[in-house]
C-alpha cells in the first residue's frame, strides 16, 4: 500500500529541460520488465548495453539543476516514514557514470555503482569509487545483502530486488523527470510488482516523482 506525500519542493521556474516524452517506447520496455517473466534476454540485454554505450559521453549533460530533487526528497522524507534501521550498504543500480553518487553517500556510507555498459562505468570513476559491471537481472550479490536498492531511471527487476535486499532493506524508485521520464513506473506499479506485501511512501519534487518501498 502506498502513501502519497504533499509536494514540498516545486520545480525550477524556467519549467523542465525540453524532450520530455510520456509516449517513450522504452515505456513499454519497462512495463515488460516488471511485470512479464522473461521479457529480459540476450537480444534485449544487448540492445540495451549498446544503447547505453552510445549515450555515455553526453550523459552528463543530463546533471541539470533540478534534477536532484525528487532523489534528496525521496532519500529525506521517503526513509523517515520507513521503518527505523540502520542502513549502510546501497546499490545504484543502473547508475550509469556516477551522476548521482553525490546525492546518496551522505545517506549511505557504502554505495556501489551498478551498470550494464562499460562505458558508462569507465566515465564514473572519478564520481564512484565502488563500481561493479553486471546485468542488473542477474547481481553478483549474495542473498540479502544490500539495505537499499537505488532505482533512479533504471529498470526494475522485481525477483532479483527481492533477492539481495535485506529484511529491513527499502526499495528507492526515483523518475528524475515524472511521467515525461521513459523508465517510468507509477509508485503503485511498482508496489504492485514486488513479490510479497510491500508498503510505501510516494510524492513529487521538483520535475520528478519518488516512492520508498519496504516490506511489511
Amino acid at each position: 500500500m502506498i502513501t502519497e506525500l504533499p509536494v514540498l519542493v516545486d520545480g525550477p521556474a524556467d519549467g523542465p529541460p525540453a524532450g520530455l516524452s510520456a509516449d517513450h517506447p522504452m515505456r513499454r520496455v519497462t512495463r515488460q520488465i516488471a511485470f512479464e517473466p522473461g521479457a529480459w534476454d540476450a537480444e534485449r540485454r544487448n540492445q540495451v548495453t549498446e544503447l547505453f554505450n552510445g549515450l555515455a559521453e553526453d550523459w552528463s549533460s543530463r546533471d541539470v539543476s533540478g534534477r536532484e530533487a525528487p532523489i534528496l526528497d525521496a532519500l529525506d522524507r521517503g526513509l523517515a516514514a520507513a521503518p527505523s534501521a540502520d542502513r549502510r550498504v546501497a546499490l545504484d543500480v543502473g547508475g550509469g557514470n556516477g551522476i548521482n553518487t553525490r546525492h546518496l553517500v551522505p545517506t549511505f556510507p557504502n554505495v556501489i555503482t551498478v551498470d550494464i555498459a562499460p562505458e558508462m562505468l569507465r566515465l564514473a570513476a572519478d564520481r564512484s569509487p565502488r563500481r561493479v559491471l553486471a546485468d542488473s537481472a542477474s547481481l553478483p550479490v549474495a542473498d540479502r545483502a544490500v539495505d537499499a536498492v537505488l532505482l533512479i531511471n533504471a529498470f526494475l527487476f522485481p525477483q532479483e530486488v527481492q533477492r539481495v535486499l535485506s529484511p529491513d532493506g527499502v526499495v528507492v524508485w526515483v523518475n528524475s523527470r515524472g511521467v515525461g521520464t521513459p523508465i517510468h513506473l507509477p509508485a503503485a506499479d511498482v508496489d504492485r510488482a514486488l513479490p510479497g506485501e510491500w508498503s510505501g511512501v510516494s510524492s513529487s519534487a521538483g520535475w520528478g516523482t519518488w516512492s520508498v518501498h519496504w516490506r511489511r
